[in-house]
């Protein structure tokens, strides 16, 4: 059966055991979370080396096969786990085992199949076909990126296991530094809990201690730019130079935002809700929330402004790929000209 992450976090709370797992999706670190979980809860912390076996994704049918066969050694159950198994580059004979192991496997056994990383497409004929299988048989569950909220809502209980207090507002905030990477998330929140020790956790901390990632001090720059604050927004370049961040890796993640900005504005204009506007312009689900931050920073802002912008964007990026003058000077003038602009 295809569950969502709640679903299939109640029922390994519940130990409810499928015999086969098919887990995947661009949140990794929930993939291996739950790869993890379910181990654990089939053969505990510590199993035995038989109880526990790990392939790789080009492991034959064949080690598969006697793997899940062999039996548990003192304990019910045994994991067989197989990472990044990609049905694609698997031949037909090959995957046609592959999918004959997954519909049957034995009852002492859980067979996991987890995608942490390579990129899958369920809809390619080949991978459809085990994800059906894994369907039938078990279990399949994919893993998308979570939402600001949900991230702050992580973030809160992991502060409040440790004694320390966060609000909703600032653990959004961390949730939005980290670009709801999970990874960071568990890293960047662990290091504010063990400064804080019992306590709260305000935003100066928070600013002084968490690594701001490049999307975050991008926006800063942006959001500087566009209040006319030049000081800061050269204070911001200078610490993304002195990071040794490319200069045209800056003028496209800044380009980039803008971009965000024209979009959310135009959006806004023909009477779209944030979601309506990236559909409309194809944002990935993940990235609804990057609209929601442009629509409000693009709220006092022109089109024709906007435009602007783009013009001399493109013209500095072109100037960055083509000219000997000095980089920083070409990015310095550049956001002059969008503050004279405005």
């Amino acid at each position: 059966m295809i569950l969502t992450e709640d679903k299939l976090n109640t029922s390994i709370r519940g130990g409810n055991l499928a015999r086969v797992y098919f887990l995947y999706g661009k949140e990794v670190f929930l993939t291996k979370t739950y790869s993890d979980r379910i181990v654990k809860k089939a053969v505990g912390a510590e199993p035995l080396d038989f109880n526990l076996i790990r392939l790789k994704g080009d492991s034959s049918p064949e080690a598969i096969g006697n793997s899940l066969e062999s039996v548990p050694l003192f304990s019910e159950l045994k994991c067989v786990v197989i990472n990044d198994f990609d049905p694609e580059k698997t031949d037909s004979d090959s995957l046609k085992k592959i999918i004959d192991i997954i519909s049957d496997v034995p009852d002492y056994s859980i067979f996991i199949i987890e995608i942490t990383g390579i990129d899958i497409d369920p809809k390619k004929a080949k991978t459809k076909k085990v994800i059906s299988a894994a369907d039938k048989a078990g279990i399949v569950c994919e893993f998308q990126p979570l939402t600001p909220a949900k991230v702050g809502e992580l973030i809160i209980k992991k502060c409040a296991k440790t004694g320390c207090i966060i609000s909703r507002e600032n653990a959004n905030y961390i949730a939005e530094l980290t670009l709801m990477n999970l990874t960071l998330v568990g890293e960047e929140t662990k290091k504010l809990c063990d400064y804080v020790g019992k306590g709260e956790i305000t935003r100066e901390i928070i600013d002084t201690l968490v690594t701001k990632q490049l999307d975050t001090s991008i926006y800063e720059l942006a959001t500087a730019i566009t209040s006319g604050k030049r000081n800061l927004a050269f204070e911001i370049l200078d610490d993304l130079i002195n990071q040794r961040v490319e200069p045209v890796v800056i003028m496209s993640a800044l380009s980039g935002t803008f971009i965000d900005y024209y979009h959310a504005k135009i959006g806004k204009n023909a009477g779209l809700a944030p979601n309506q506007t990236a559909e409309a312009f194809m944002y990935p689900k993940n990235r609804v929330w990057v609209i929601n931050k442009a629509v409000t920073a693009a709220a006092r802002l022109s089109l024709p402004y906007l435009r602007t912008c783009l013009s001399a964007l493109d013209e500095a990026d072109l100037r960055l790929k083509s000219s000997a003058a000095s980089s920083r000077t070409i990015m310095e003038e550049a956001i002059v000209k969008l503050m004279v602009a405005k």
